[in-house]
């Protein structure tokens, strides 16, 4: 029985009788490491195992959109066997390049249907974001230190927290029929921890996996790969009634009202910016910073919705600005 070692990261036995067997501790080891990458991916796929095989009729261009994932967490994983102890081996990159797009194009080109009742799709949606949660706080420990786990967790949260039941409050959609919710609060603690767990892979991959860059070219890059995961995953989304739309909400892309695109847009960029800016600025404490960021909270806020109204009357979608409109004249009467 001998050994073969295949770029360091793959561990290869060959048996007398020529099976091969393939050591996976590495390959966990490595998968442990870089955790959010493997999740940006997971995201994409089960979106489109969801689409083409857990619903009727099929959501069949959501195969497509799926692929935006896919290609975000491949560019990702080029940078981080970049960073790996063994650096980056082309062929090693290509092996992990035709395992991760395989199982994409298994899932794919499968012929077979399992739909799920609705109720189904609800709670494993509900269950896979706090399975999700928790497995980034687990993985948290291997990078964040004192009063990171702040900025990450407690702001970004609360962050969410905001921006969750503020779209429901001002009538933009609702989320009913889950199981846990905060009292008082009209979303379910699965949405309101979904702002957590976009934004963790996020803030990973701009700090531990790209090379430097200026806080507003770090706030972009977080909000595109966020926004790389919600694009399949809305659409399925609103199919499955995880959140139902105002019925005045017209204009739409991907079955999907635009105006969720454009406040994700401007709800992630000023935060994400604002975020990097202050982590990374020198000659403050971190209570000063915290001070700071938190009362540059509001201003955040008001820069999101001045973004959201600017881009609404920009694309012409009038039914989303009214909604806006009708919210704050009732906030007067």
């Amino acid at each position: 029985m001998g050994l073969l070692f295949l770029d360091g990261e793959f561990i290869i036995t060959h048996c007398p009788g020529g099976i091969i067997m393939l050591s996976l501790k590495p390959v966990m080891l490595f998968i442990w490491q870089n955790i959010p990458i493997f999740l940006i991916w997971l995201t994409g796929l089960s979106m489109m195992d969801t689409a083409l095989h857990r619903v009727i009729p099929p959501l069949t261009f959501v195969s497509w959109l799926a692929l935006v994932p896919l290609f975000t967490s491949l560019i990702l994983l080029a940078f981080a066997l970049r960073n790996h102890q063994n650096g980056f081996r082309l062929k090693r990159y290509l092996l992990w390049v035709s395992a991760l797009a395989g199982v994409y194009a298994i899932t794919m080109f499968l012929r077979t249907t399992a739909p799920l009742p609705m109720n189904t799709h609800r709670l494993l949606y509900e269950t896979s974001a706090i399975f999700e949660f928790i497995i980034i706080v687990l993985h948290a420990r291997t990078w964040l230190k004192g009063w990171s786990w702040l900025w990450v967790f407690g702001f970004t949260l609360f962050f969410g927290m905001i921006l969750e039941n503020g779209g429901i409050i001002m009538g933009f959609f609702r989320e009913e029929g889950y199981f846990l919710y905060l009292p008082g609060l009209p979303a379910p603690i699965a949405t309101m921890i979904g702002w957590v767990n976009i934004l963790y892979c996020g803030f990973f991959s701009v700090e531990k996996l790209l090379p430097e860059l200026r806080p507003v070219l770090r706030g972009l890059v977080c909000t595109g790969i966020a926004l790389s995961m919600d694009i399949p995953f809305d659409p399925v989304a609103t199919r499955l009634s995880w959140w139902v739309w105002n019925d005045a909400l017209t204009m739409s892309i991907w079955g999907v009202p635009i105006v969720n695109y454009v406040a994700w847009f401007w709800a992630l960029f000023p935060y994400a910016w604002c975020y990097f800016a202050l982590r990374n600025k020198k000659g403050l404490t971190e209570r000063n910073k915290i001070k700071l960021f938190l009362g540059l909270v509001p201003l955040i806020l008001v820069l999101e919705l001045a973004g959201v109204v600017v881009s609404l009357v920009i694309i012409g979608d009038k039914r989303a600005f009214e909604i806006v409109l009708h919210f704050f004249k009732s906030l007067m009467t």
